[in-house]
């Protein structure tokens, strides 16, 4: 490992791991930041006044979000579900329910809108946005961000299952890296069986793909059922290290600006819940991200196993997004200059604030930490603290996720 990714500053910046670490465990104090809730809000409120602190001038942008991910995904089961078992009785009406269950939570995954779940109650959230101008003529933009919500809990999120499903899904190909990839294909098998009713009414077939659709959403059901009224967690990997990360680069950046670009620092609230901060960002600023160059640097989940850098990435019904290809040359580089090993290109199976801006064809890079096998220890679990965080390795990620940053930005003066 390079010695100056150890190092306590961050271009010249004195004691920048220190207030790091300080912003780390301020976040976490909070007990959670439960995606729109009250404690998310008290912690979009400390986010800005850091950015005060450091001379920038932050702005709340509303949005109506959720507090809950898995309230939205058992909707959409519970419907692909109800529609299996009207297969024998109502295949028209099964029909019916399964195909909007199957359209719905396609449409609504990465943030791109929202059908089914509508019918969930939205609270009000926000992001924290705030920007450093650059002295002379904008030639570019670079959007640092993160996100500062958490995630509830529940039995799927057991350490002792994550640590054997990750390595799984790591090593799986395309679509079945989603964790819900099962369930996902239940959804399509749904439609299938009650065609099959319409058309070969009491065929053998339909009774095997039904009940096979009905126990593997039947299971499905219950355990997303009791992570959608779990607790919230701490949040110190995920995504408090994050956050605090957009500081650090924030002080990086006003000791050392990139001549002619841009620095967007953008909290977003909502992630957890399913991207909501980070689409609505994407919707409300869709002119201004084609007026010049833009690239976007995602900070997310350090402090366990290593830095890395995605090639790609996959929404919970497991549509894959890539990354740009100049976007991974320039993290390879960026890697190899610092001397970390084994940082990627990896894939993700699940998705990220990233989503949204790779769908609006906005190229950048998301930096985040895990194990060789792909795990994340304490992942969205009550033991996600900062007492079990790996400081120097979250220090790490935040040293690599600014040496992008700064590629990045210069990738976008260039291309102007």
């Amino acid at each position: 490992m390079d010695a100056a990714l150890d190092a306590d500053e961050v271009r010249g910046v004195p004691g920048a791991r220190e207030r790091f670490e300080a912003r780390v465990r301020a976040l976490e104090a909070f007990g959670h930041r439960g995606s729109a809730t009250a404690n998310e809000a008290r912690a979009a409120e400390y986010l800005a006044g850091e950015l005060r602190g450091l001379g920038l001038e932050p702005r709340m942008e509303p949005f109506a979000g959720l507090t809950s991910c898995g309230a939205a995904v058992l909707l959409h089961m519970a419907m692909a579900l109800v529609g299996a078992a009207l297969v024998w009785t109502s295949p028209f009406a099964s029909l019916a329910l399964s195909l909007v269950a199957l359209v719905s939570i396609l449409l609504e995954n990465g943030g791109r809108m929202r059908l089914l779940s509508l019918l969930v109650p939205s609270s009000p959230s926000r992001n924290v946005e705030a920007r450093i101008s650059p002295a002379g003529a904008r030639a570019g933009r670079i959007v640092v961000l993160g996100h500062y919500d958490t995630q509830r809990t529940g039995l799927i999120w057991k350490e002792g299952l994550l640590s054997r499903i990750a390595p799984l899904l790591a090593r799986s190909p395309g679509p079945m890296k989603s964790p819900l990839f099962l369930p996902m294909v239940a959804m399509l098998l749904a439609p299938v069986a009650a065609l099959l009713a319409i058309v070969l009414p009491g065929h053998a077939l339909v009774t095997v793909l039904a009940l096979g659709v009905l126990a593997i959403l039947g299971v499905t059901t219950v355990l997303l059922a009791e992570w959608a009224i779990g607790p919230f967690v701490p949040g110190a990997s995920d995504n408090a290290t994050g956050a605090a990360a957009v500081l650090s680069v924030v002080e990086s950046w006003r000791a050392d600006p990139v001549e002619g670009v841009e620095l967007v620092a953008l909290l977003t609230g909502c992630e957890e819940s399913g991207l909501y901060g980070s689409a609505a960002w994407v919707r409300a600023h869709a002119g201004e991200l084609c007026e010049v160059p833009t690239r976007f640097v995602n900070l997310d989940s350090f402090g366990y196993g290593r830095p890395r850098y995605l090639g790609c990435e996959h929404s919970l019904a497991g549509v894959p997004a890539k990354y740009p290809t100049d976007v991974v040359r320039a993290c390879a580089a960026a890697a190899q200059e610092l001397g970390l090993e084994g940082a990627g290109p990896r894939a993700l199976p699940v998705q990220s604030d990233a989503f949204p801006f790779l769908r609006a064809g906005v190229g950048g890079a998301t930096i985040l930490c895990f194990q060789d096998d792909g795990h994340m220890p304490n992942y969205h679990q009550l033991t996600d603290t900062s007492d079990r965080l790996d400081f120097d390795v979250a220090w790490q990620a935040v040293r690599y996720g600014e040496a992008v940053t700064r590629s990045l930005a210069g990738v976008t003066r260039a291309s102007s």
